[in-house]
């Protein structure tokens, strides 16, 4: 089993425990949350997709994309 945790910004933190080989799709799923057009999702700080493993004690973070002047 691995524990990971799952942030909303603004919003919620939700921790998880998941099996061995549980990608960022399970956790979103454990956690009850998605991710919707215009938000980003990022593992430990670096940009994911949802079918990228996961390893104990890793952070995922669902943000609303901020785009600056181009």
């Amino acid at each position: 089993m691995i524990t990971v945790k799952v942030m909303q910004i603004p919003g919620t933190i939700r921790e998880v425990a998941l099996e061995d080989d549980a990608t960022v799709s399970d956790a979103l799923s454990a956690a009850e949350m998605t991710v919707g057009a215009g938000y980003t999702l990022k593992v430990d700080g670096n940009e994911a997709e949802v079918s990228q493993p996961l390893t104990n004690g890793q952070n995922i973070t669902i943000s609303n994309s901020a785009k600056g002047n181009v």
